[in-house]
């Protein structure tokens, strides 16, 4: 049966987190370390989506434009 995106969402996400807290606790960060240390790691994954998004859009305006002044000629 597939999934739907929401569950996938949810299985990426739950992922996320044991593969965070296992790479965190091989580090050997205590309990009250790992919480700013999860934290930092969630601030980082978002900060790279958001950048890529951004890369993403500025291609795809500049091929936009690219393409309608081409089309102007």
């Amino acid at each position: 049966m597939l999934s739907t995106p929401g569950e996938d969402i949810l299985l990426f996400i739950q992922d996320f987190e044991t593969s965070s807290r296992n790479y965190l606790q091989s580090k050997g960060l205590s309990e009250n370390e790992m919480t700013n240390a999860y934290l930092d790691i969630q601030w980082n994954f978002l900060h790279t989506i958001l950048k890529q998004q951004a890369e993403i859009i500025r291609k795809n305006s500049q091929r936009h434009i690219f393409c309608s002044k081409r089309h102007a000629i």
